[in-house]
């Protein structure tokens, strides 16, 4: 595998870092630490990166700023990250497709996975199918008929051409046996409006951009790729009932800081994170669109899901041959 090796020598890479554990652990922080975003502010991301830096920040004894740096499928921000200085000042709130998708589809990677040390998972968010409230399907047994009957094959709208909404979609269809035709755009507005006009069967979407409208009627969502319902839409199946245990899709956000910053900077780091997450304000509002805040047992055990992520989504990537610029 590409980075088989790299991999390996990234879940060592915050136990190896030299340094004296006591200067760092007193002296750490001394000035305020900056979360950059891959994303615009005012979105899902950047409004979970806000609450959780406010809430870290009373732990560490300093603020915590938000810096978006938005463009590229979240490799801007990423190799920003990657060339920041190691002293753990300067975060990364990263989606897992930087690390376990970005790889395979990119032709000329400006990063490398290894040159991030994990710090926490801070939250996960599962997928689904959603369609116009008229739609002639209400679940997904109904759907998988419906669209195994349609002349064409089934348009879906993403976000952009291998984009996880993307991936997951072309991986639906290899599933169900259903042709999905991808239907790019720039925004979800757009999307939106298509799939509201008919112009577009069903979107690949994050629960929390779903849910709200779910609730008021706008849409219907077909079915979650969660392992368990959602307490919020009891309503909605997951794909797991519907006959397909496989099709379960997350997207999960975790902090992350060059390699190579010091053990000890990246253990309060996971302190402050850990304290934040288990804040049961921070949880109930991320719950109201879907999200569950999840922390990791150790930076450790954050490294080894991302490398897990990267073998899952590699094998569902791979056959797609995406090469991008």
């Amino acid at each position: 595998m590409r980075y088989s090796l790299a991999w390996r020598k990234w879940g060592l890479c915050i136990g190896t870092a030299i340094c004296a554990a006591g200067a760092w652990a007193q002296a750490f922080p001394s000035k305020p630490v900056t979360i950059v975003v891959p994303y615009a502010p005012g979105g899902p991301t950047d409004i979970t990166a806000r609450r959780v830096g406010e809430l870290m920040a009373k732990n560490l004894g300093t603020a915590v700023l938000i810096e978006n740096r938005p463009g590229a499928a979240t490799t801007l921000a990423a190799a920003y990250i990657a060339r920041a200085p190691k002293d753990g000042y300067t975060l990364f709130m990263a989606p897992g497709t930087t690390t376990s998708v970005n790889p395979y589809i990119y032709r000329r990677l400006s990063y490398k996975p290894e040159e991030f040390a994990p710090i926490s998972i801070v939250s996960r968010l599962p997928f689904g199918v959603v369609a116009a409230p008229d739609f002639p399907a209400k679940n997904m047994q109904e759907f998988i008929a419906w669209a195994k009957a349609k002349p064409g094959g089934v348009s879906y709208g993403t976000t952009g051409t291998g984009s996880l909404t993307n991936i997951i979609g072309e991986w639906m269809g290899r599933t169900l046996g259903v042709k999905m035709v991808e239907v790019p755009y720039k925004g979800t507005a757009a999307a939106y409006a298509d799939l509201m006009g008919g112009r577009i069967d069903v979107n690949i979407e994050v629960m929390s951009s779903a849910i709200g409208m779910h609730q008021a009627g706008k849409l219907r969502i077909l079915g979650i790729m969660s392992e368990e319902r959602a307490a919020q839409i009891p309503d909605v199946a997951t794909l797991r009932e519907a006959g397909y245990p496989n099709l379960v899709a997350y997207t999960n956000f975790g902090l992350l800081a060059p390699a190579g910053t010091p053990a000890p900077v990246i253990n309060r780091l996971h302190q402050a994170v850990v304290a934040a997450v288990a804040t049961p304000d921070f949880a109930a509002k991320l719950a109201a669109g879907g999200e569950t805040a999840v922390s990791s047992a150790s930076p450790k055990q954050f490294g080894e899901l991302l490398h897990a992520e990267y073998v899952h989504w590699g094998a569902i990537v791979k056959p797609m041959n995406l090469a991008l610029d």
